[in-house]
């Protein structure tokens, strides 16, 4: 069973619970960070068949064990229902059941790949390569997956009103969504149109054919080298460095799973320490 599924055993809320829980959830900004708090809070209920008010933390952390996934998701259910937890005490509902819960170990590799500003800003700076800058930089820009990047042909960008649109058709997972981008980054990529299909085409050959995400990777690591970073950098770091920084500058986790094309908010807020007007980009500086 995974987090998920978890949260979905049928389980009546009483009048109390559902005002508790409407009350704490007016405090979080976003809606989708909303609609994922109140999953995980009814999981809750729905596991143990208790009501906030004779929650124990006995009865918290079996839920917590009992879930599984990867420490960072279980970790976010368990900050979760800390917050929850201090919230009912706050208004005299209950006890703090979650004042002692402690959420599991999260490892740092995630924060190891993920680059400052200005060490992506040097790299992309320091790139002279027409093609390998607009790719480093769109990969960045854009959050896109090195997969996508590849595969991304001039059918898959409209232009419109503030830069452009990329329909990103071949994400994981199959599924569609558009991502924008500001007028310099397409303005950047229209430079390199030319009578192959494929933005960034390899060079190998004239087949027209796409480049290889090795390939890509192998730019990216050394442009990485040229900008003194002493690391195996590939081109998903660039990925992980755009969902920090827009999440740094004040994208909402909701904007932010959309853009990456994350199937669960959980995997976005990993992150956090529909709409084609509203996109993460708008919050990367270059």
């Amino acid at each position: 069973m995974d987090t998920q599924n978890a949260i979905t055993v049928a389980w009546e809320p009483n009048e109390d619970d559902i005002k508790v829980i409407g009350a704490w959830l007016l405090t979080k900004q976003s809606e989708n960070t909303r609609r994922a708090y109140r999953r995980i809070a009814m999981g809750l209920l729905a596991y143990t068949h208790k009501h906030l008010a004779d929650m124990t933390l006995f009865d918290a952390q079996e839920y917590i064990n009992m879930l599984e996934g990867e420490n960072s998701s279980i970790a976010l259910a368990t900050n979760v229902l800390k917050s929850l937890a201090t919230f009912q005490s706050n208004i005299g509902h209950g006890i703090n059941f979650g004042k002692m819960l402690k959420p599991p170990a999260i490892s740092d590799e995630l924060a190891n790949r993920i680059l400052s500003e200005a060490e992506v800003i040097r790299m992309i700076d320091r790139e002279t390569n027409p093609r390998n800058h607009a790719m480093i930089h769109l990969l960045y820009h854009a959050g896109l997956r090195v997969s996508e990047v590849v595969a991304l042909t001039w059918e898959h960008i409209r232009e419109s009103d503030h830069g452009a649109i990329l329909d990103i058709t071949l994400a994981k997972g199959g599924k569609s969504r558009r991502v924008l981008i500001s007028a310099d980054m397409y303005n950047e990529l229209l430079t390199l149109r030319g009578a192959g299909a494929y933005v960034f085409q390899s060079r190998k050959n004239k087949s027209g054919l796409p480049m290889l995400p090795r390939q890509v990777d192998n730019i990216v690591l050394e442009a990485a080298k040229r900008a003194g970073i002493d690391k195996q950098v590939s081109a998903h770091w660039l990925r992980h460095s755009h969902a920090s920084h827009a999440t740094n500058n004040g994208a909402k986790p909701g904007v932010l799973q959309n853009t990456l094309g994350h199937k669960s908010l959980l995997t976005t807020m990993r992150y956090v320490h529909l709409n084609p007007d509203e996109s993460s980009s708008q919050f990367i500086k270059v």
